[in-house]
C-alpha cells in the first residue's frame, strides 16, 4: 500500500509543478475553473492516467507491485504509454473544444510538444522515483 501512496505523491508533485508552469501555453480552459484551479484538476487527471498505466502493466505482469523492481524496458513501455495517453487527451480535448493553445505552445506537425513531453517523461519518472523511495525506506527499516 505504501508503494502506491508514494506513487500518488510522486506523480502529484511532478505533475502539479509541470501543469502550473505550463498552464500559460493553453487558453480556453477558463470555463473548466471550479472549486480547484484548473492546473490542480489537470494534475489529478494525470495521476489517474498514471495509475491506469501502472494497472495496465500490472495486468500483463500479473503483479500489483511489479514496479518495485522496475526494469529499463518497462520504463520505455511506460514512456510509450504516456505518449499515447497524451495524444489521446489532447486530441479529445481539441475535438471537444475544451482548450486551445497559445502561440507560445511549441508544435511539431500540429501536435503540442509540452503535454507530449510531460506524459512521456513524468509518467515513467513517477514510477521510477516511487520505487527508489520505497527501496530506500525498506532498506532503512530493514524490511
Amino acid at each position: 500500500m505504501r508503494l502506491y501512496a508514494l506513487l500518488v505523491l510522486t506523480a502529484f508533485v511532478l505533475h502539479v509543478i509541470w501543469e502550473r508552469s505550463h498552464i500559460v501555453l493553453y487558453t480556453g480552459y477558463e470555463a473548466m475553473e471550479g472549486v480547484l484551479p484548473v492546473f490542480v484538476f489537470a494534475t489529478i487527471g494525470d495521476v489517474v492516467y498514471t495509475f491506469g498505466a501502472v494497472g495496465l502493466v500490472a495486468l500483463f505482469k500479473g503483479s500489483l507491485t511489479w514496479f518495485f523492481k522496475v526494469e529499463p524496458r518497462e520504463i520505455i513501455g511506460l514512456a510509450l504509454i504516456g505518449l499515447w495517453i497524451a495524444l489521446f487527451v489532447e486530441y479529445k480535448a481539441m475535438a471537444l473544444g475544451r482548450w486551445e493553445y497559445t502561440d507560445a505552445m511549441p508544435l511539431i506537425w500540429g501536435l503540442p510538444v509540452s503535454p507530449l513531453i510531460q506524459m512521456t517523461l513524468l509518467l515513467p519518472l513517477s514510477v521510477f522515483l516511487a520505487a527508489v523511495v520505497e527501496r530506500r525506506i525498506r532498506g532503512t527499516l530493514g524490511a
